[in-house]
């Protein structure tokens, strides 16, 4: 138990209530109690969330009124739970005495209802004491789930993730290899001569020897590749970033050397050796059992030739030659229509769903094969990040479009072009002078073009990432993250870079209106957008529903097929001057 909860410590208590008298009568009877305390009062929604807000906010308990003056104060639970501490005891203290209100207020996470009639110092001591009681029984039970999720993932002898844990990152690091190229290896080890070790000394020597391994490689590995033991003697690592065979080799030699170095066990110096099979993403494609099945197997091909060399490469034309050879051929046809400029892109809007004020488009890539009709965009861009036309595509796609929206411009307000770019393009010297280059000279107004980044992108490199997106800040080029939650950036990211935009996933807006879990997810975002200044957008809004319910919970901004499908340059005037037309007629209806 931490001094906190042993009463040795200061407790930094936060009141709100817009009532001058009540705020010192309660703060009278907090510092009556037998607990050093210190107050800080708030007279007003906004005011609390100052104080909430400050970087070294911290409370340890709040007192919480609801009929505030810009306000109820039930709104600010969601800024308290997320900003100070998702156990901080919340204690209503109102003058109203409603059984029901009361019910409710502990059924939206409250602590503890009072009313101010019934305030003494002996009730408010009371409450504080009940309220570091149920801190302190949150704590210990976080503890123990986290304790409890620890072992569920984890080896009990080494402490590596286990075969669970490396599927999920498996899982993760293909999907963000799908979405934005970055490739990856999976290394399958198999330690040699260690039944030996078992059979010879004991299962005492041979955990040594295990445990000594799994420290070994942890030690030398990155914190963003994940070493596991799958089992017996066998480890598995996934290793990002390794963009080649020769990458893969090197670091394999490595792991092979620190597997060979002598273990210490009592007066005993234990050898063993390893086996080790490779298989790189995406050249063998994006599907984890078959990139796990395809290292497996080099692995056993390893242990069977017995020789010097003891890493075998799982080789692309062994398990998907004709995909091999079709991906060729996709890339001579796109590298044609690139130099021929036959590829199109369609335009999205995104509208205010409060009142149909465009905001801006998005331009989604559109390709149709002079044989095999049209082609899907992921497959498209997929086909494109893997190859050397990763730039000319990019480039083409800014030249087109910025050409496209300055001729319209003038006819759409203040509203914004969003033109998706990929993760490694950050990483290509001129990039951003390339953008500025090409904004200016089509003439656009750089505060109107917003590039998109899916998340990953502030993952895979994020010191790079916030370079060139401060570049382009200086340059007035906003950033939308696009497709937010499908990936895995921390919140702590959004902190840290020059963020204009953030996209909901799709996959969270497509349930919204039955899972009450998205329904919490978007409502969490909406706030943490709302404190960092961040305009939220659901993308995928497909009918007036989940339109008001997003619109209702603050989520205002919005793109989908209920909206408006993407459709070719060519109809966007008369789309534009169709779609205001509509709304000044409901405006003059209302």
């Amino acid at each position: 138990m931490d001094n906190l909860h042993n009463g040795t410590q200061n407790i930094h208590a936060l009141i709100v209530d817009d009532d001058d008298v009540d705020r010192e009568r309660l703060m009278r009877m907090l510092r009556r109690g037998p607990r050093e305390i210190t107050v800080e009062q708030a007279a007003s929604q906004a005011e609390a969330l100052g104080l909430i807000r400050q970087p070294e906010a911290h409370f340890d308990i709040v007192f919480l009124d609801f009929g505030l003056t810009d306000g109820d104060g039930r709104d600010l639970l969601p800024a308290i739970r997320s900003e100070i501490d998702p156990d901080c005891p919340i204690i209503a203290v109102t003058g109203n005495a409603d059984e029901q209100i009361a019910a409710d207020s502990i059924k939206s996470g409250m602590t503890e209802y009072l009313t101010k009639r019934s305030l003494s110092p002996e009730r408010v001591a009371a409450s504080v004491e009940e309220g570091m009681a149920w801190r302190q029984y949150r704590l210990d039970l976080r503890r123990q789930e986290e304790e409890l999720t620890h072992r569920s993932l984890h080896d009990p002898l080494t402490d590596l993730p286990n075969r669970t844990l490396f599927s999920d990152r498996l899982g993760q690091a293909c999907a963000r290899a799908r979405r934005s190229g970055d490739p990856f290896a999976v290394v399958m080890i198999d330690l040699d001569r260690f039944k030996e070790i078992n059979d010879s000394f004991g299962h005492a020597a041979g955990d040594a020897v295990l445990i000594a391994i799994g420290r070994r490689l942890r030690e030398h590995l990155r914190e963003v590749d994940t070493i596991a033991r799958l089992g017996g003697d066998e480890f598995a690592v996934l290793l990002q970033n390794v963009d080649g065979e020769e990458s893969a080799l090197a670091v394999a030699a490595k792991l092979t050397e620190l597997i060979a170095q002598p273990i210490v066990h009592g007066e005993r110096m234990l050898h063993v050796g390893a086996s080790l099979g490779i298989a790189l993403c995406p050249l063998l494609g994006f599907a984890p059992e078959e990139l796990l099945g395809a290292a497996d197997e080099a692995m056993y091909e390893a242990k069977r030739g017995g020789g010097a060399d003891k890493t075998v490469l799982a080789r692309g034309e062994d398990r998907g030659a004709p995909r091999a050879a079709g991906q060729g051929g996709m890339l001579r046809d796109i590298e044609q229509a690139i130099a021929g400029r036959a590829i199109d892109w369609h335009w999205q809007p995104k509208v205010d769903m409060r009142n149909g004020l465009i905001l801006g488009f998005e331009a989604l890539v559109r390709w149709t094969h002079p044989q095999i009709g049209p082609v899907a965009a992921d497959v498209l861009i997929e086909t494109v990040e893997q190859s050397h036309l990763l730039e000319s595509f990019t480039y083409l796609s800014l030249d087109v479009v910025l050409e496209q929206f300055a001729k319209v411009q003038h006819l759409l307000g203040d509203a914004a072009i969003c033109i998706n770019v990929s993760a490694r393009m950050l990483e290509r010297p001129g990039f951003v002078s390339r953008v500025v280059q090409t904004t200016a000279r089509h003439r656009v107004d750089p505060a109107r073009v917003m590039l998109e980044l899916t998340e990953t992108a502030l993952i895979a490199n994020p010191a790079q990432a916030r370079r060139v997106i401060e570049q382009l800040h200086d340059h007035r080029i906003s950033l939308a993250i696009d497709d937010f939650g499908a990936g895995f950036t921390s919140f702590g990211y959004l902190r840290e870079f020059a963020v204009s935009e953030i996209k909901i996933d799709r996959s969270f807006i497509s349930r919204f209106t039955e899972s009450r879990f998205d329904q919490s997810l978007v409502h969490s975002l909406v706030v943490l957008c709302e404190s960092l200044g961040i305009p939220l957008v659901a993308e995928g809004v497909e009918d007036p529903e989940t339109q008001a319910m997003l619109v209702a919970m603050g989520c205002h901004a919005g793109q989908g097929y209920g909206i408006c499908r993407p459709m070719p340059y060519e109809n966007v005037r008369g789309w534009v001057e169709m779609w205001n037309a509509d709304r000044g007629e409901e405006r003059m209806r209302a």
